[in-house]
């Protein structure tokens, strides 16, 4: 059959009705609330599909891993392709006997809401469809996302076979919801299989599921999931649940205390059909619902499929604190670290951590060898923090260690030799053609030479203490309220290696622009593949490497061997090519020189009551303005290092994997280094083994980054107030103009000029951005940060460290920036969005500037 009521189908329709349809037609039988409505049979699909002549269309980019030109050709096909009449008119018939209502239609496809592969958002929903041509489009629409580049790549990396996939589609009556939301019957991400997890919200609960609004949390104690059962097919209707007697709310996070909520009462009935849900199938649920005037509708039950057998690992208790070491996680301005380390990351901070407790020993103060080695071994860690430090008589001499490092070019020793020890080691041979051991010998060589270089870097780094002191001057001169804004201003201007990039990120696109539509084209519609089709094309696909060999190691999320480079995963630069096409002038210093001009005239005008101050002050800034240029140098051309070792871990992943050792590639970072050492060199676990132990790892790194994230960028809430929030002023002037909303690299292409860049973090390579946005809100960051240098550089106001600025914000609204000020004042409504002891202190701030830097 084509299309089948919801109320004929049963779980055993799995391959008839997709996963979707057949777990809505299960609970239709146990004779619970489901929406009325009826599936578009997998056999209708599978017979368009065939008169289509799909499998032969997309069989050299399946063969070819092909992802995004496969996406596209059946985006064509499934849009323009004309519909069997059997199926048009049987679709026609189903909507007309359901009413004709506004329905939900969603994608059910064979191999979806699985045990052990949810297939969770990667194929298509649409709500509120009304009218039989658009149910049409929608069911198309449903059909190709089963072909899109990203549930190719789900499929890919979990050995399904993409020609053994069809798919179905649900049609249902949208219900009324006054609330709606998903209950997790185990806690997902406490791992708690005693507690219940439940998030609701107003209005339609696809948007808590999306992520597109913050729901309300509810926990719930409950009798702990014994583990898996035999399903109970027996169970009479209504029947309640094991434990339903136990329920009880614990804990209730109200995100928004002022909006309404449901009643407890229906909390608990729910939850009480959540618990007959999972007798009913054996496993933990993750159930979607919706309330409509004191009902409860399901719209979808599924089994969670991210506990499978793992639990988490043990984690280590938090330590307690020194008062240096709480002043240097709130001096971190997150853009090196926004996300938490995954295991073998360990191996980069191998290197760290050495060269920075060197740099604290060269400043004054004590750290034990001990505890330095702990901290390296630490496989989880919740936030980043140096050992503890102890103070010694040596920080009497750091003011002299300050003002040797500021008359000492720091570049030249760079230019000279540091440099040339990493290039020497990090020079580029066959890796493929190394064995196991010389491999690992390569990185054991380029590990060891940059934790040298990097821990004399550091050292030199002290010249940036020279920030503290001048600010006293500053402060005399221009008064406590305005000293950060002119602060600021006098490091504005500054040349570096990350403008440098942007200019020539810059003058590659106005290549693509020149190039005609041909290149142009492919860019803005976001398929960079079809460049391949056109000689202009795969002429400025030679540009782009040549960029790329020169910059490609630029990294895109954080200090980490596990953060992906441009080299590696060109999308974010990508992203940033398609802003930059409409951008007719290239970035400029010539704003933030004007002000760090105006400002040295402004300091230096009224020190000049005391004798010889005033050349005093401007010698220790240029020094000062040498160092943070020789900072961003040196930190860009680390960067090839790391690279370099990334190289040698994805060669050691392709051969782990190779020989049935590592389940995918990537997951060579859920690993230490000492497992890695010992797998390659042949003392590896059965794949079974290897299997359950990264998925233990993906588990406990969710629990871990969860928690590291509301440590960076939701602790220290104050400073907002009504529709205003206070940040650090790091780049001074005021404009006002629409927020957009970027949450991650992949989300570049969504900057439109002149719009005002509201994100959690910035580093390096979102930079290029600064060229079209108006001004810049980060959630956190500061005055000193890689993001507020390059603001000053292109003149932009700039709000940093405005805690909760992205959760406040909503995407298009209007705002004021004021960056002098530090403050950001919410005006309109959003608009539409287009997708959706001195010493000591000093030495503490060097330290917080390093580990940023």
């Amino acid at each position: 059959m084509l299309v089948h009521r919801l109320s004929q189908l049963s779980r055993a329709d799995l391959s008839t009705a997709g996963g979707k349809g057949a777990n809505l037609g299960e609970l239709t039988r146990l004779g619970l609330a489901v929406p009325p409505g009826f599936v578009v049979s997998a056999d209708a699909y599978a017979e368009q599909a065939r008169a289509w002549g799909l499998a032969v269309r997309l069989s050299a980019h399946l063969t070819s891993s092909g992802w995004d030109a496969a996406a596209a050709e059946v985006a064509e096909l499934f849009e323009k392709g004309a519909m069997l009449p059997d199926i048009e008119d049987a679709v026609r018939d189903a909507y007309r006997e359901l009413g004709a209502p506004p329905v939900a239609v969603r994608s059910s496809a064979t191999a979806e809401d699985l045990a052990d592969a949810s297939f969770a958002g990667q194929h298509e929903t649409f709500l509120d469809v009304a009218g039989e041509d658009d149910l049409l489009r929608a069911l198309r629409r449903c059909w190709a996302s089963l072909w899109s580049s990203r549930a190719l790549q789900y499929r890919a990396a979990r050995g399904i076979d993409h020609l053994g996939v069809n798919i179905a589609v649900v049609v249902q009556r949208m219900v009324p919801a006054d609330f709606a939301g998903v209950l997790f019957t185990v806690d997902p991400v406490a791992q708690r299989a005693d507690r219940m997890l439940l998030e609701v919200a107003p209005g339609l609960g696809e948007a808590v599921v999306s992520g597109h609004t913050t729901g309300d949390v509810y926990r719930l104690r409950r009798a702990p999931f014994a583990g898996s059962a035999e399903p109970r097919p027996d169970r009479p209707d209504g029947a309640p649940g094991p434990g339903a007697d136990e329920l009880a709310i614990e804990e209730r996070d109200r995100r928004h205390p002022g909006r309404p909520a449901p009643s407890d009462a229906l909390v608990l009935e729910l939850s009480r059909i959540g618990l007959r849900l999972e007798a009913h199938f054996g496993c933990p649920q993750d159930v979607e619902f919706a309330f409509a005037g004191g009902s409860i509708h399901l719209l979808q039950s599924r089994p969670i499929t991210t506990l499978g057998a793992a639990e988490i690992e043990p984690l280590p208790p938090l330590p307690k604190l020194t008062r240096m070491q709480r002043k240097m996680i709130e001096a971190n301005d997150n853009d090196r670290f926004p996300v938490a380390p995954k295991p073998l990351d360990q191996w980069g901070f191998r290197i760290t951590i050495p060269a920075l407790a060197r740099m604290m020993r060269f400043l004054g103060v004590d750290v034990d060898e001990a505890d330095e080695r702990a901290l390296v071994d630490q496989v989880w860690r919740e936030f980043f923090v140096l050992p503890p430090v102890r103070p010694t008589l040596r920080l009497l001499r750091l003011p002299g260690k300050v003002a040797a490092s500021l008359r000492e070019d720091g570049m030249a020793w760079w230019e000279g030799e540091a440099f040339k020890r990493l290039q020497e080691v990090c020079a580029p041979v066959d890796l493929r053609a190394l064995d196991d051991a010389a491999l690992l010998r390569r990185a054991d060589r380029i590990a060891a030479t940059t934790t040298e270089v990097l821990g004399e870097r550091f050292e030199k780094s002290a010249s940036q203490i020279a920030a503290i002191a001048l600010r006293a001057p500053v402060t005399v001169a221009v008064g406590t309220k305005r000293a950060d804004a002119i602060m600021g201003d006098l490091v504005s201007g500054l040349r570096t290696r990350t403008s440098d990039v942007n200019l020539a990120l810059f003058h590659l696109a106005r290549k693509a622009v020149s190039a005609g539509p041909k290149v142009s084209g492919p860019i803005r519609a976001g398929r960079p593949e079809d460049l391949r089709a056109s000689e202009a094309g795969r002429a400025y696909l030679a540009e782009v490497e040549a960029f790329l060999d020169e910059h490609g190691h630029r990294e895109s999320k954080g200090f980490y061997l596990s953060a992906p480079t441009w080299r590696q995963d060109p999308a974010p630069m990508w992203g940033l090519l398609r802003g930059l096409l409409d951008v007719a002038e290239p970035p400029s210093e010539e704003a933030g020189l004007a002000r760090y001009r105006a400002a040295l005239e402004e300091v230096t005008r009224k020190l000049r009551f005391v004798p010889g101050l005033a050349d005093a002050f401007r010698v220790t800034l240029e020094r000062l303005r040498r160092a943070i240029v020789f900072r961003e140098r040196s930190h860009f051309d680390l960067m090839r290092a790391f690279s370099a070792l990334q190289a040698i871990l994805a060669e050691v992943a392709r051969r782990l994997h190779e020989r049935g050792r590592l389940p995918a590639p990537d997951d060579i970072f859920y690993l230490t280094e000492a497992e890695l050492r010992a797998w390659l060199l042949g003392e590896a676990p059965p794949l079974d083994e290897a299997k359950r132990l990264v998925r233990r790892r993906r588990t406990t790194y969710g629990v871990v980054n969860g928690r590291w994230q509301k440590r960076a960028f939701q602790a220290r809430a104050g400073g907002a107030s009504g529709n205003e929030l206070r940040g650090i002023g790091a780049s001074s002037g005021v404009v006002r103009g629409r927020a957009r909303i970027v949450r991650d690299e992949r989300e570049f292409a969504r900057l439109k000029a002149g719009e005002i860049l509201v994100c959690r973090y910035t580093n390096p390579s979102w930079t290029p951005l600064f060229n079209l946005a108006a001004g810049v809100v980060t959630d956190t960051g500061g005055a000193v940060s890689h993001a507020a240098i390059v603001a000053r550089e292109y003149g932009i106001p700039a709000v940093l460290g405005a805690v909760g600025a992205t959760a406040r914000i909503a995407d298009g609204q209007e705002l004021l920036v004021d960056g002098t000020e530090g403050r950001v004042v919410l005006l309109g409504q959003a608009a539409a969005p287009e997708g959706v002891a001195a010493e000591a202190v000093a030495a503490e701030t060097v330290a917080a500037e390093a580990v940023a830097g």
